[in-house]
């Protein structure tokens, strides 16, 4: 592991590049917190120029300020754990005595924009397992060995596991629309949080939701089964969908077929949905973080149809079609979704 060379083209001020290092050391830091070696590196980092303990102050400050949303998003990164090894390290003042007036407005701005890229990514150990992955915005078309091919939604990843007569796909993280080349005697299933899709001569799509895994078919039919616990086995046909709650039940529906997989044609379609669901839908288009701090106009159901090349657009376009619900731009990295 190696902090702070070769990542940055170009001239970087002192303040950009500890800014930088700032955001990778939490990084490190959340993946492996127990290191002792780690730990020494870091605090040699945090002694080695004047900028970097300001930065470090100035990153978690900004933490301060926004962890709470991202708890509330959900977010994966377990920012305060990071935040506990770091302050062994070097103490900063106690979060209960700070306030949001006390946090300069330039610096916080600065770490706040490096801590979006943080809290909107996957962890590092989740693109290192992956053999295939999308950044935000940014989509893949993969043909694999037996000719199936695979297509990655921004902040996606797949692992590929293909062994004798077994083709198996997991998927960690978003959304993938797969054209199975079928062989009944290479069985072609993937994995996603426990729910197992197996082909049957197909081209479907399956995806994370807030809280469940999706399945729809665009072509021939699947075959959805979860785990024991969940009591899931279910034959879907082309048109048809189903959603599997991670903490049991599931729901078939009907499905048109230019709405699966729409964003592969740049399109969010939503037909009645929570807008909770088309704002998580969003995100992966969004390069920062995006909070819906209203839990009433999350609970609204939308219809429309939604441009994923402009997703602030699209947020701007929701938040109208609703009284007393404003779209706020904190930073060009960080919008807020709330009530009036």
């Amino acid at each position: 592991m190696s902090i702070g060379r070769g990542m940055t083209a170009g001239i970087e001020s002192e303040d950009e590049r500890a800014i930088r290092e700032a955001t990778d050391w939490l990084i490190f830091l959340e993946d492996e917190p127990d290191d002792p070696d780690l730990r020494t590196r870091f605090a040699e980092w945090l002694s080695a120029h004047p900028a970097n303990r300001k930065a470090w102050t100035e990153t978690a400050q900004a933490y301060d300020l926004i962890g709470p949303a991202a708890a509330n998003e959900g977010a994966a990164i377990r920012v305060f754990e990071a935040r506990d090894v770091a302050d062994e390290v070097a103490p900063l003042p106690s979060q209960r005595i700070l306030s949001r007036r006390m946090v300069p407005v330039v610096g916080a701005g600065m770490a706040l924009a490096a801590c979006l890229v943080l809290l909107v990514a996957p962890s590092a150990l989740l693109w290192w397992q992956a053999d295939y992955t999308t950044g935000t915005a940014q989509q893949q078309s993969i043909r694999l060995a037996d000719g199936t091919d695979v297509e990655l939604a921004p902040q996606s990843a797949i692992v590929v596991d293909y062994k004798g007569s077994q083709r198996h796909i997991r998927l960690l993280k978003g959304r993938a629309f797969f054209e199975v080349t079928h062989d009944a005697t290479c069985p072609f299933a993937v994995d996603a949080h426990s729910v197992r899709t197996t082909d049957i001569g197909t081209a479907f799509e399956v995806g994370f939701g807030v809280d469940s895994t999706d399945v729809a078919v665009a072509q021939g039919a699947v075959q959805v089964d979860a785990s024991p616990s969940f009591g899931v086995s279910e034959r879907l046909q082309a048109g048809q969908a189903i959603h599997v709650g991670w903490k049991g039940g599931f729901h078939r529906t009907n499905a048109d077929g230019t709405e699966i997989a729409s964003w592969r044609h740049g399109q969010l379609i939503a037909n009645d949905q929570p807008v909770a669901d088309v704002v998580e839908k969003l995100r992966p288009y969004f390069k920062g973080m995006i909070v819906l701090a209203s839990s009433d106009f999350a609970a609204r159901r939308v219809t429309g149809v939604y441009d994923l090349n402009n997703p602030l657009g699209a947020l701007h376009a929701l938040a109208q079609a609703h009284e007393g619900v404003a779209v706020r731009h904190v930073t060009p990295w960080f919008v807020i979704i709330s009530d009036f």
